[in-house]
């Protein structure tokens, strides 16, 4: 006795899996690329760009080095 696998795989999944799995690959695949944008462009639109650490050392001349 054997089953027809297709015939129930058929009528459980209505299309071929090997879409579906490209289509939710290539969804996450665009969600990470546009996460790895933002972050690489963040810099640039933030409100922050002119407060980092340099810029603060910078702006206090007879600040003494710390001991970190």
């Amino acid at each position: 006795m054997t089953l027809a696998a297709s015939g129930t795989v058929a009528s459980i999944v209505p299309f071929d899996p090997t879409y579906g799995i490209t289509v939710v690959a290539s969804v996450m695949l665009a969600v990470f690329v546009l996460g790895m944008v933002a972050f690489a462009l963040a810099p640039v639109f933030s409100s922050w760009g002119g407060q980092t650490s340099g810029a603060a050392a910078a702006a206090t001349p007879d600040a003494e080095p710390s001991d970190d």
